[in-house]
């Protein structure tokens, strides 16, 4: 019985999840009233209070799921040595990504979420830093911040770019240049990125 249950909870916060993200894509965050979500999801006003104090509450139950995924791909990539563990990240993220599509592109959004594209960046960062710290030593420190935030940058503008642009370039294309800027911005000298397949659909 308390599995049933909770399969219910799960579909109807999951229904909350896709009425917001629906309507974020045309409407802007003041003006999304719980009303509106309601009626996009078909649930009661209840419904929604009965899991939510408001729609900032809902973003931000929405936003611990992600990043609970994202976790979990990082958790699942601990004992892969550089570099394969860089494109398993960006290939588990972008097919997170893909598949939470209009979830991410609200969370990307900062008027929705001020804390979502810091919180995965700090994770990236000190997932990262013990390989960044073997190539370029451990003085790099300060030097990293920077590279990582002008990395960070760059990945979330180009997935954003992707995700709103499709038709441009195949997913397996996607992930082939993003490997091959980050590792070459990890690795300098690097000649193995050069077999990598960028070609678009």
């Amino acid at each position: 019985m308390a599995t049933k249950e909770y399969a219910c909870v799960k579909r109807t916060k999951k229904a909350f999840e896709n009425s917001l993200a629906a309507l974020a894509q045309d409407c802007q965050l003041n003006k999304i009233t719980v009303k509106m979500v309601c009626e996009k999801a078909q649930l009661s006003r209840n419904a929604f209070y009965f899991h939510y104090k408001d729609i900032g509450t809902l973003i931000a139950d929405i936003e611990e799921n992600i990043l609970k995924e994202v976790t979990d791909i990082f958790v699942g990539l601990e004992e892969l040595s550089f570099p394969k563990n860089v494109y398993a990240t960006i290939d588990g993220l972008i097919d997170l990504f893909e598949s939470r599509r209009d979830i991410v592109m609200m969370l990307l959004d900062k008027s929705f979420s001020a804390t979502f594209t810091e919180r995965i960046s700090r994770m990236f960062s000190e997932f990262y830093y013990k390989y960044f710290r073997q190539v370029h030593g451990e003085k790099s420190k300060i030097s990293y911040e920077f590279f990582y935030i002008f990395i960070s940058g760059g990945f979330y503008s180009i997935i954003k770019y992707w995700m709103d642009n499709p038709d441009q370039m195949s997913k397996a294309s996607l992930k082939g240049l993003t490997y091959l800027l980050i590792k070459r911005l990890l690795v300098p000298v690097d000649p193995d990125i050069e077999n990598i397949s960028l070609e678009s659909k």
